[in-house]
């Protein structure tokens, strides 16, 4: 069996280091697959403390050799537009899991150290309100 993810973007490719890209490599990784040490890599700040703290409660169940690859998960994971709030730009993505249930992620992502970073993940029933 295979894991089926589907990441669904605007007809253009997102150029390599946009925030763009980086949410999309981070939705992926994080939603897609549930990797969180491959999600790691594009987060800073809260969201890569969020991560240690995942990848610490999960470490048990890894270490027994459950890994990410063995969930076989089905999700569809759509990015919506773009919006900033500040120096921030943010993405509301809709990820719909196997069985009907779907969730939005705010993911918002700043500069850190010279390039775009994810640095806070909000998950709810419905889309977060719009920045401007």
């Amino acid at each position: 069996m295979f894991t089926a993810v589907t990441l669904l973007v605007a007809c253009n490719r997102s150029a390599a280091g946009s925030p763009e890209a980086v949410a999309d490599a981070f939705a992926d990784a994080y939603f897609g697959h549930a990797d969180q040490a491959a999600a790691k890599p594009f987060t800073a700040l809260g969201a890569a403390k969020m991560l240690d703290d995942e990848i610490a409660d999960t470490r048990a169940v890894r270490d027994s050799g459950y890994t990410p690859s063995e969930a076989n998960l089905n999700v569809k994971v759509d990015r919506g537009p773009r919006s900033s709030r500040g120096e921030r730009v943010r993405f509301d993505y809709t990820v719909g899991y196997q069985g009907g249930v779907v969730k939005h992620a705010d993911i918002e992502l700043t500069q850190v150290d010279g390039g775009w970073k994810v640095v806070r993940v909000g998950v709810g029933d419905s889309p977060a309100p719009a920045s401007s």
